[in-house]
């Protein structure tokens, strides 16, 4: 697989998560159920998009979980343009998969053993996913815990294409 950024989309995250990070994003704009957000870092102006589940269901009862996040990043120094990724907000099973599905349409993504809560769309698919979230009207992410919990999260794609409009014009 190719990982190009591992890591940098749950850094950005946790710096929003928790307010302070050395990578600090800025909101430059809610658009109805995403959000759009610029970082410039050292290496470089980071963009990106960001929404939370509607709603979750889990195979069996669950004690706790952080916060989960969907978002499409662009960092131009990098070449990188519209990758997608998930933070889901617990443990993945080490030898799980993990389906999007936007309307019925699943495409699956791929894991990283040293970030074990993040899923990355694969790259071959990543153009036709997005495409189909912009088109879309509902997302679900499902995926199984390391507790072998299978857990899917349902997003709302309303605003998604402004939103992308948004960092395609910020990160050039």
């Amino acid at each position: 697989m190719n990982l190009r950024i591992p890591g940098i989309a749950a850094a950005l995250v946790v710096g929003l998560t928790v307010g302070a990070s050395a990578q600090s994003a800025t909101n430059i704009g809610t658009f109805k159920d995403w959000n759009a957000f610029v970082s410039n870092d050292p290496d470089g102006k980071i963009c990106f998009i960001a929404s939370q589940p509607k709603d979750s269901k889990y195979s069996k009862p669950v004690s706790g979980r952080d916060p989960a996040f969907f978002q499409i990043t662009s960092i131009p120094t990098k070449n990188i343009k519209n990758e997608a990724s998930s933070i889901v907000g617990y443990t993945f099973l080490a030898s799980g998969t993990v389906t999007v599905t936007v309307d019925g349409t699943a495409f699956k993504m791929f894991l990283d053993a040293s970030h074990p809560d993040t899923a990355w769309s694969v790259p071959e698919t990543e153009a036709a996913l997005i495409e189909a979230m912009k088109h879309g009207h509902t997302m679900a992410v499902e995926g199984t815990s390391k507790r072998n919990t299978t857990v899917t999260d349902t997003y709302s794609l309303s605003g998604i294409s402004a939103a992308l409009d948004k960092i395609t014009s910020e990160c050039q």
